[in-house]
């Protein structure tokens, strides 16, 4: 035991349960402030989640960002109403002022004359010579030119190679006509240009009739 005097805090009863007047003012109030403080916290926790996870499932405040583009595709897709016309003006469509004029037809080029195939010309003399070896076709030949309107130049035998059939060489373009008149009247159908000869030379040979 103490000796120090008794005072007012050693006045308690002996069946309270305080261990102290100063004890019973601070614990209490300390213990209710923080309790507070962590039950605010938790509930504004529980709300900031419920409010992030629960509200875009529910559609809480996606209206506004859904139905813009909704209003925006339906007035894409609308078409412009046409205008309507004032009593007498007529609806049908202005023609362009920079439309291309109709094209004309090109005129069709006249076609080129070609110029007149040269007339046969009988009194140019012709040659006769004789590549069958039968002796006296080449006169035969002659006579049968002398009857049509032709001139004989020459009547001899071939020098050349041994021919297989009958021809008729001419030497100058202008020599041609002659040539062809002279195949069709005598029945040979080959004719060739060669320089070798002057004059319109036809050269009967094997099989000539």
């Amino acid at each position: 035991m103490s000796n120090y005097p008794r005072d007012e805090f050693d006045k308690v009863p002996e069946t309270s349960s305080r261990q102290g007047v100063h004890r019973e003012r601070l614990i209490p109030s300390r213990s209710s402030g923080l309790g507070l403080i962590i039950t605010v916290g938790v509930l504004a926790l529980v709300l900031g989640v419920a409010a992030y996870f629960v509200l875009p499932r529910l559609g809480i405040g996606a209206d506004d960002g859904d139905r813009a583009p909704a209003a925006d595709s339906s007035a894409s897709v609308e078409s412009p109403e046409p205008q309507a016309s004032e009593p007498g003006q007529s609806t049908e469509p202005t023609p362009s002022a920079t439309a291309a004029p109709s094209a004309e037809p090109a005129p069709t080029p006249s076609p080129t004359p070609s110029p007149a195939p040269a007339a046969v010309d009988r009194s140019q003399p012709v040659v006769v010579l004789n590549g069958s070896g039968i002796g006296g076709l080449g006169a035969s030949v002659s006579a049968r030119l002398g009857a049509d309107g032709w001139t004989t130049a020459q009547v001899a035998n071939w020098g050349g190679q041994p021919l297989q059939g009958s021809i008729i060489f001419y030497g100058t373009e202008d020599q041609l006509p002659n040539a062809q008149e002279l195949s069709q009247l005598l029945g040979i159908p080959t004719v060739v240009q060669s320089p070798d000869f002057t004059l319109v030379t036809v050269v009967p040979g094997p099989g000539f009739q």
